[in-house]
């Protein structure tokens, strides 16, 4: 704050949060409760994990009123939102955005419901994670992709601000407390991209939902102050953190219009591996069942536009883990088998046949160039009898433009959990719940001894 005065860009962006509503937007109201069920999947799913039981079972030794997901534990808000984060991103299961190129609802959402209660309504529940999911967004579409290939984890520097943005919201705090917590959200921005592959890249996600319930609770209950003034284009984040400003009004013109959750709309996955992998998986599975096999091919090569193949880095991982983010370990299981083997990212070690198969891939970033916005993976392949195959799948299952079905919500889901608890929670988000029975069912999700 200079001289004492909110600075405008802080200002509007603050309005904006506080002043989200999706009760007229039943576009953005479902692309939430989409959302919410593939988080809650994803939580339950990395739940099963062996560093999340153990991180669960030293939670138990913090107690508090706040349950978290997939166990009997009670622990403080600001753990179960810590657990739930790196819970929910620990497979790298959960959606993703392509103007953060990061993954937002697993932040949002385990801080909002590490504060929920059940006198709060649904519709609050939703507008603070669309809040949230916008602020991300913009912010994302700001400063990437400079932001990422210089090596932070935008889930990790843009979601403190996020969740921030959607704690500010979903509690209708006044101006001047919403715009000090935006600010914490922002001096908490930190994490570096080179932890894929390992337990802290998830780990980020917990970090960001815990610190921005804990600052809430800072500004709430301690009256601790910080700067109003995060956001001005002197030495604001984005300043900071990227020299980029933001223009007057350009926020206000972008916000809602027609909402981050429906353009470029959210990334969602059947296995465990980087969304960045997912056309490039869709092409390969087209070219299986037209017989190009491994045992067939001489080279495959997978085409991106300039810049695009950033985060699919581990051309040669050595663990399972960083075979998340690796095009050559995705495309080793589905050539060999037809579909990938989500066993194989727990991998201590990646297999042998994998390093053997090894030289008959390459990565070319020879495409035309594209937004943002955009996934394109173009694979061509070449047959030790002499045959060539060019294969690029424009709408792959989970994609923006070929979203989830309510079924394959249900079907993740009851993977993670039930059949009768999936069809249960999926029914509950389709009509107008009430926070109460939101976090009544939450309560009864199989749980982990």
């Amino acid at each position: 704050m200079k001289g004492g005065i909110m600075d405008p860009i802080t200002q509007e962006l603050t309005s904006l949060i506080l002043k989200t509503d999706v009760t007229r937007r039943p576009d953005l109201a479902e692309a939430g409760r989409r959302a919410f069920a593939d988080y809650l999947a994803s939580a339950l799913a990395g739940s099963r994990e062996e560093a999340v039981r153990r991180t669960a079972a030293f939670l138990a030794t913090r107690k508090g009123e706040r349950d978290i997901l997939g166990f009997d534990v009670r622990t403080t808000p600001e753990n179960a939102a810590f657990f739930n984060g790196f819970a929910s991103h620990y497979l790298d299961f959960d959606d993703a955005e392509a103007n953060l190129m990061g993954h937002f609802s697993t932040v949002i959402f385990s801080a909002l419901l590490a504060i929920a209660d059940p006198s709060d309504t649904f519709e609050d529940f939703l507008a603070g994670y669309t809040a949230g999911a916008e602020t991300e967004g913009l912010l994302g579409k700001l400063v990437n992709p400079a932001h990422k290939k210089r090596g932070y984890h935008p889930t990790a520097t843009i979601g403190p601000i996020g969740a921030a943005a959607a704690i500010a919201r979903f509690r209708r705090l006044p101006l001047k407390e919403a715009s000090e917590l935006l600010s914490l959200g922002a001096t908490e921005s930190a994490g570096l991209g080179l932890e894929a592959g390992t337990d802290t890249k998830p780990l980020h996600s917990g970090f960001a939902a815990r610190n921005a319930v804990f600052s809430y609770f800072l500004i709430r209950d301690c009256a601790l102050t910080s700067s109003t003034s995060a956001f001005n284009n002197d030495d604001g984040w984005a300043a900071v953190t990227a020299g980029k400003t933001i223009a007057e009004g350009a926020l206000s013109k972008r916000w809602l219009s027609p909402g981050e959750l429906i353009s470029p709309g959210l990334w969602m996955k059947k296995h465990h591996y980087c969304s960045a992998a997912i056309p490039g998986a869709a092409a390969l599975k087209s070219l299986w069942k037209k017989g190009v096999t491994l045992d067939v091919i001489s080279k495959v090569i997978f085409h991106f536009p300039p810049g695009k193949s950033y985060s699919l880095h581990y051309h040669a991982p050595k663990t399972g883990q960083q075979g998340r983010f690796s095009m050559e370990y995705v495309a080793w299981q589905i050539l060999t088998k037809g579909d990938v083997d989500d066993d194989l990212f727990r991998l201590a070690k990646t297999p042998a046949a994998f390093i053997r198969a090894l030289p008959k891939f390459g990565i070319k970033e020879d495409l035309p160039p594209a937004g943002q916005e955009v996934r394109r993976i173009v694979v061509t392949a070449d047959t030790k009898d002499g045959r060539h195959f060019t294969e690029e799948i424009l709408k792959p299952d989970g994609s923006p433009d070929h979203p989830f079905t309510k079924g394959d919500l249900t079907k993740k889901l009851a993977a993670a959990s039930d059949e009768a608890y999936a069809e249960g929670m999926i029914t509950l988000l389709s009509g107008r719940p009430s926070m109460k029975e939101l976090l009544s069912l939450l309560s009864e999700a199989p749980r982990h001894v």
